[in-house]
């Protein structure tokens, strides 16, 4: 029997044209600033795109191999919640979350994410396609500390005071820990801001918001200008006494850095009462303050 041969052009064209979709398939990737990742079924990172590697600075030599939850500012408790919700919904679409870069940074990302299934059906891994939203989130971050914010002193503002004292009030009521609250008036205020004009008005405001920063605890304690010359801080984990001592200390502050003898402090303490609203909460420090106001004017 001859031997036949079968013509090499076929199989010439079909690998000219697998090269070709190939190499077109890998020019859509690289120009894509996007972070493209695929990961293997115990969540190793198998492919890390250039636009991954510019996005969190990482080389894909750093990232081969590697567990892709060390990518995650959540570590793999992010990286396990995210894979429940893709195995129960199939796939996610815009979950925003945060990457860690090379140089510390955080880069926030809104990121769709699939299941990679063979032939049979089978999950062979994950692919993530992550877009940076760091500046969108920055921006929105900022507009929110501008709506919650007093412009003059640089604290909150009384809406963010109704926010906050609830989500406090509710935590410690969760957690059966002490509440207490200060409500600090400048006595004099409106008269010596009309007499002397309100540069002079303003100066005092922000050297009295200086004198509250300096007399608190940091990352814990939070200041609100509730009125035009009315201010409040809510002490979280702290009882009527320790409180006390805390608006002691504001005052004595004030009276050394807030130059300006026609003005005088009255205050209220409260601590949060186990039944009651938090209105009532606020009536009581109130109404302490305007007892302590009526001795300083009886003082003079």
């Amino acid at each position: 029997m001859p031997n036949i041969s079968l013509p090499a052009a076929p199989l010439v064209h079909l690998s000219t044209d697998f090269i070709r979709a190939k190499e077109y398939l890998e020019a859509i990737v690289s120009s894509t600033s996007d972070a493209i990742c695929t990961t293997d079924v115990k969540g190793r990172v198998i492919y890390f795109s250039p636009g991954a590697h510019a996005m969190t600075g990482f080389s894909i030599a750093e990232m081969m191999g590697k567990p892709a939850h060390q990518l995650y500012t959540g570590g793999r408790a992010e990286a396990d919640r995210m894979m429940r919700l893709l195995r129960r919904q199939g796939s996610l679409k815009n979950h925003e979350t945060a990457l860690k870069s090379k140089d510390g940074r955080s880069v926030h990302v809104s990121m769709s994410v699939a299941l990679l299934k063979d032939r049979a059906g089978n999950v062979i891994g994950t692919l993530g396609i992550s877009k940076d939203i760091t500046s969108r989130v920055e921006l929105e971050k900022r507009l929110r500390e501008l709506s919650i914010t007093d412009n003059l002193t640089g604290l909150y503002n009384q809406r963010h005071f109704h926010e906050r004292l609830a989500q406090e009030a509710s935590r410690a009521r969760r957690q059966r820990d002490k509440l207490s609250m200060i409500l600090i008036d400048l006595d004099g205020f409106k008269a010596v801001n009309d007499q002397r004009g309100h540069l002079e008005g303003d100066r005092i405001l922000r050297a009295f918001a200086m004198v509250l920063n300096k007399s608190i605890r940091k990352e814990v304690d939070t200041i609100f200008r509730y009125g035009g010359d009315e201010f409040v801080i809510l002490l979280p984990g702290l009882g009527a006494s320790r409180a006390q001592k805390v608006a002691e200390r504001i005052l004595a502050g004030a009276k050394t850095n807030v130059t300006e003898e026609n003005i005088a402090f009255s205050y209220g303490v409260a601590s949060l009462p186990s039944n009651g609203s938090v209105k009532e909460f606020v009536a009581l420090a109130d109404k302490r303050m305007f007892r302590m106001k009526a001795q300083n004017k009886r003082g003079r």
